[in-house]
């Protein structure tokens, strides 16, 4: 701790005023998303903030807001959630968080990328030409061997490349939690317990220094409002146009995820 505190705090040192401006424009977008999904904020924030701050900067600081999203996302959720999905996906989710978050230390999350976009453009394209709702009908969507089974994979993708947790759910969890408000609050609520691991992981692991605490408490108001307008746009959307946007979200997380790993690899 006193290591922790001697720290010297600079933050966003050597960035150029329009570098910073396209961060806080990231994290804005981000927590609008997550405002209006109950999820979803890291993806463009780590993909957008990875070319100006580098991978492990970017996954770290996405916590920072992700954090302050929470504050005004938690209540909503914890008064909507369907408890009867989230609880079985909690165990899971969590396990493979901490398992995630630790290999987050060691490795380089390059393929990963690459996988998970592969795997969320299948999932959502599955859904669209509705494969999956043939699926389900002869799947229990709440058996515990395929809730431990999805949550822990999502918990260890998202620990380790600081994103893309629900996205791999999600489609999952739409079938399970058919209702857009449960839908949002479930989301919402295991979302921020995943959140508030990954960080403690990561402060055991001294990875979260002064700096990033200073950064992510200079991006806090534009975390919150963009976070509280989000909510106000789902409050005032249709059914129809909330999974209309979700499906373009999915997709263009999915997209994105694939160009940013092909970039890192080539």
């Amino acid at each position: 701790m006193t290591e922790w505190l001697s720290a010297g705090i600079d933050p966003f040192a050597g960035l150029a005023w329009w570098a910073i401006a396209v961060v806080a424009a990231a994290h804005g977008f981000g927590c609008f998303i997550r405002g209006a999904f109950g999820f979803g904020s890291s993806m463009p924030i780590v993909i957008i903030t990875t070319f100006i701050l580098g991978p492990h900067h970017a996954i770290l600081l996405s916590l920072m807001t992700t954090l302050v999203a929470m504050v005004n996302l938690l209540p909503q959720g914890l008064r909507t959630a369907d408890w009867a999905v989230a609880r079985p996906l909690m165990a899971g989710l969590l396990g493979g968080t901490v398992a995630g978050s630790v290999l987050f230390t060691i490795l380089a999350p390059v393929w990963l990328g690459l996988v998970l976009g592969v795997l969320i453009c299948a999932i959502v394209l599955m859904d669209t030409f509705h494969v999956i709702e043939r699926l389900v009908r002869h799947i229990d969507l709440r058996s515990r061997r395929l809730t431990g089974a999805l949550s822990l994979i999502g918990g260890l993708v998202g620990g380790i490349s600081g994103a893309g947790t629900f996205y791999f759910l999600v489609v999952y969890m739409k079938h399970a939690c058919p209702d857009r408000v449960a839908l949002r609050g479930t989301t919402a609520v295991m979302s921020a317990s995943a959140m508030a691991l990954r960080v403690a992981v990561l402060v055991a692991a001294a990875r979260i220094t002064p700096t990033i605490v200073a950064e992510g408490l200079m991006l806090a108001p534009i975390a919150f409002a963009a976070t509280w307008f989000g909510s106000h746009v789902f409050r005032v959307s249709s059914a129809q146009r909330f999974y209309a946007a979700l499906q373009f979200i999915l997709l263009a997380g999915a997209a994105a995820l694939l160009v940013k790993g092909i970039l890192q690899v080539s």
